[in-house]
């Protein structure tokens, strides 16, 4: 039997956890405002962000969609309406993108600057 604890992702550091998320949206290897969402939920357990000008961007940015069937909410909608609202969510995201992938990039550089204070 063993006798330690296991590590469970919600045990992983927060810090860590939105360098992942930002990884992921810079390697576009999740859509623009799934990952922004994702962010902001994660960026929670950081007070040290909570008014940070990029966060702040970043909710902005992701109010623009809050009409539009993003994430999981894509399973409770018709394909012709998907269809008719993708059209919207890819301008919102070529629009955005820059900005955001800006945005991300310079919460790397604060959680940085946090990481070499702390050390």
């Amino acid at each position: 039997m063993f006798h330690g604890t296991l590590a469970r992702v919600t045990d992983v550091d927060p810090a860590i956890r939105v360098r992942l998320c930002i990884e992921d949206l810079l390697r576009e290897r999740v859509p623009l405002f799934d990952g922004v969402d994702t962010l902001l939920q994660l960026v929670q357990a950081l007070p040290s962000l909570e008014h940070d000008r990029d966060v702040r961007m970043l909710g902005g940015v992701l109010a623009e969609s809050e009409h539009l069937p993003v994430g999981a909410a894509r399973a409770h909608w018709q394909k012709d309406a998907l269809h008719r609202c993708d059209r919207e969510l890819m301008a919102l995201e070529r629009r955005h993108r820059d900005s955001v992938f800006y945005a991300c990039r310079r919460l790397v550089t604060t959680l940085d600057g946090y990481a070499r204070h702390d050390a």
